[in-house]
């Protein structure tokens, strides 16, 4: 079977049983700017993508996505 999808193999075929698969990223807003922030441990996040309409936002270095931030 072939499979033309841009979707990575991972979620496609991913366990049902729910062991190893990363939690489902959380939406959280710091002041105008929300950000996607994937849980990592109690408290815990790295943020995935930033949410904006304003350009400077973006060019935050706290909010780079990679970082690691307090998710509470």
């Amino acid at each position: 079977m072939l499979l033309y999808t841009v979707i990575p193999p991972e979620l496609i075929f991913e366990d049902d049983s729910g062991e190893n698969s990363p939690c489902e990223p959380v939406e959280v807003k710091k002041g105008a700017v929300s950000l996607m922030v994937q849980p990592l441990s109690a408290g815990q996040g790295r943020i995935t993508r930033v949410i904006s309409t304003d350009p400077q936002d973006f060019l935050n270095p706290e909010w780079q996505p990679g970082t690691i931030m307090s998710i509470f």
